[in-house]
């Protein structure tokens, strides 16, 4: 063979994909396109609770760092170096029968199982179990638009609103404040507080362990620290939840009109950013602490 002929016919091998999937494009586009219009009435009824729910503002940033990654990685989709999984039809399958189910018992919460499941089908179509585990963050990052289920909530959030006026209390004494605590209800003399559902900082907890999972898949890669940075979501919120309900009584002994509203609402948001500041400064300690150690 001419050396110009073998060069011609190397060029172009590398310029095939690694692996072929067997599965056209239209093909899959075309199974989208069949999954969006299966679950488009729960996609609806997600994006409106995403929309008005108050405990949610999250789940507006979920799906658009989902698909920001996907999108970075696109090569893996357009050109994956795997064959297609003989699990993704069975999948399918499964999460079709469960999206059954869960119209006919009118739960929304299943049927969201469902279509994550119908997403990983997809995947494993596409590339098989390795571009599935590629893919695997954006996927999980898409429960964060799963509201809690009601049957939980409760059982969530009444620990949590006991923990947090037990705690507020206990600031408040050490402030020099007179308090007395009834459940949830801390009786002051300038003012009487209920820790409601509202207060019992699980918009907190959720909101602050969505970003700090996107942030440590961004600015970490070691897993120990990403895990811990996760982790340390909990003690920040339980923080900034007590330091949010401090602040309120505080406010309300020189304005009671500081305690509601949009100044009650900016004081959450301000709370926030506080527990996100301190988990990022965590991280820097925790990095440098790992650095010098690995330095010795």
């Amino acid at each position: 063979m001419p050396p110009e002929s073998a060069a011609i016919q190397t060029r172009t091998s590398l310029e095939k994909p690694v692996c072929d999937t067997g599965l056209s494009r239209p093909f899959l586009l075309l199974l989208l396109g069949l999954i969006f219009a299966c679950y488009f009435r729960m996609l609806r009824i997600t994006a409106e609770f995403i929309w008005f729910g108050e405990d949610m503002a999250h789940g507006l940033f979920a799906p658009m760092v989902a698909l920001y990654l996907v999108w970075h990685d696109r090569d893996a989709l357009l050109r994956p170096s795997s064959s297609p999984s003989s699990w993704a039809l069975p999948i399918l399958a499964f999460s079709a029968f469960l999206d059954i189910a869960a119209t006919l018992a009118s739960s929304s919460t299943f049927s969201r199982f469902a279509l994550l499941m119908s997403l990983a089908a997809c995947l494993l179509l596409i590339g098989g179990w390795q571009v599935f585990r590629r893919f695997t963050f954006p996927l999980a990052l898409l429960l964060f638009t799963f509201p809690i289920p009601a049957v939980l909530y409760g059982e969530i959030t009444q620990p949590l609103q006991f923990l947090a006026t037990r705690l507020s209390e206990a600031t408040f004494e050490l402030l020099g404040f007179s308090v007395i605590r009834e459940g949830n209800i801390l009786q002051l003399t300038h003012m009487r507080l209920s820790v409601v559902e509202a207060c019992s900082g699980i918009r907190s907890l959720v909101t602050l362990s969505f970003f700090c999972l996107v942030y440590s898949r961004f600015f970490e890669d070691k897993l120990w620290l990403r895990a811990c940075i996760t982790l340390l979501a909990v003690p920040a919120a339980i923080l900034v939840n007590m330091l949010r309900i401090s602040t309120t009584v505080i406010l309300g002994k020189y304005n009671l009109a500081w305690t509601t509203g949009v100044y009650h609402e900016s004081l959450g948001w301000a709370g926030f950013f506080v527990g996100f500041l301190l988990i990022f400064l965590a991280h820097q300690t925790l990095r440098r602490l790992g650095a010098k150690r690995s330095a010795i």
